[in-house]
């Protein structure tokens, strides 16, 4: 049903408690209709109806995900193990957490992104931003609310997992001692905001 949105398909912003229209684009919670004001002709009020979601899009938006997670997963990764390995004198992992050990050798083990250039907080700020990460969320999450009631509870495991497994390993990530400096604050800001977008996308699948 439209009315259970708590994201916004058209613009992403959450949605205030039970709001009928979106604050930031005035989307119809209710009826799953876009209204576009104009404050000076009210009679030209126009509405758009949002197109469901095809399974062509769906599987689009869910490869793009698991792509963009998997690079800024091997981001991090980077540069926490360089970071870490001139922090603890390359024996952190005889120190730290195992769980954030095997996180960094796992994402690290990645083929696909080692021959990744460019600096790490530069390549995970720009994927976190990324427009299309971003909208596949959006797609993907409507994609849901509109099957949820045909999805079997395995199926919404399938995705909600990761997701999880995601939200567990950053939050133990900052956990982490970092020493002080612009680039490790920069670093910080960054996972907190990673850690939003996922946690935004995980009510969502609960």
């Amino acid at each position: 049903m439209m009315s259970d949105f708590k994201y916004c398909p058209m613009c992403g912003t959450k949605r205030d408690d039970d709001s009928q229209f979106c604050k930031k684009c005035n989307f119809e919670f209710l009826v799953g209709k876009y209204v576009k004001l104009d404050e000076e002709i009210p009679s030209q009020d126009e509405e758009i109806n949002v197109e469901k979601v095809s399974q062509e899009e769906f599987v689009e938006s869910n490869d793009i995900l698991k792509q963009n997670r998997n690079k800024i997963n091997y981001c991090v990764a980077k540069y926490l193990n360089n970071e870490l390995d001139i922090q603890y004198k390359g024996k952190y992992d005889k120190i730290i957490d195992i769980s954030i050990t095997e996180y960094i050798s796992y994402s690290l083990n990645n083929t696909v992104y080692q021959n990744l250039s460019g600096d790490c907080l530069k390549n995970i700020e720009k994927s976190i931003h990324d427009e299309k990460f971003i909208e596949s969320k959006n797609i993907f999450i409507q994609w849901i609310l509109e099957n949820r009631g045909i999805l079997p509870g395995t199926a919404i495991s399938q995705y909600k997992d990761p997701i999880q497994m995601n939200v567990d390993n950053l939050e133990k990530l900052l956990s982490l001692y970092l020493i002080d400096s612009e680039e490790n604050k920069k670093f910080i800001n960054l996972l907190n905001e990673y850690l939003d977008f996922e946690n935004e996308f995980l009510e969502n699948l609960i």
